[in-house]
């Protein structure tokens, strides 16, 4: 399925969240930033009016917005582990439910199979982690309709 954009985001829930708005009408990175988070709720609060905005400005278009999941291995000290699940069902909800786009959650390891942005926008960490799962996707859906289009060569 072609999507006008894509929306790339690393949740934190609380600390540093990054987000990333691709344009496949561009083939560019039309928004970047990082927030700072004391709460789920804040967190949660702030992606809505992030996605309200998008919605604004994106009216009629086809979005996927790609989370990256989260795993807490033994080797992770976090103060509030559950910070980071919770903001990723709260935003399958706001971008399901509330805003009607394609939701897809990222495996952490995908993104280590993509190379950091190397155009003039400077992205922080958590900005790299989003953009990282944006392109990812978009390598892998195009080897999927080549691989289709081919299914489809051989069948004629």
């Amino acid at each position: 399925m072609q999507y006008d954009s894509i929306i790339g985001i690393d949740p934190a829930g609380i600390g540093n969240n990054g987000i990333v708005i691709y344009s496949n009408e561009t083939n560019n990175i039309v928004f970047n930033e990082t927030f700072k988070t004391k709460t789920v709720l804040e967190s949660k609060n702030l992606f809505k009016e992030y996605f309200l905005t998008i919605q604004h400005h994106f009216d009629n278009k086809k979005i996927l917005v790609i989370v990256e999941n989260f795993f807490l291995s033994s080797k992770q000290l976090l103060i509030n582990p559950l910070a980071t699940p919770k903001i990723i069902g709260s935003l399958m909800v706001l971008v399901e439910d509330v805003m009607n786009w394609d939701f897809q959650e990222s495996e952490p390891k995908n993104k280590n199979k993509i190379e950091n942005y190397k155009g003039n926008i400077k992205l922080t960490k958590h900005e790299h982690d989003a953009y990282k799962h944006i392109q990812y996707y978009l390598r892998n859906s195009k080897n999927e309709r080549q691989s289709k289009l081919c299914e489809i060569n051989s069948k004629t």
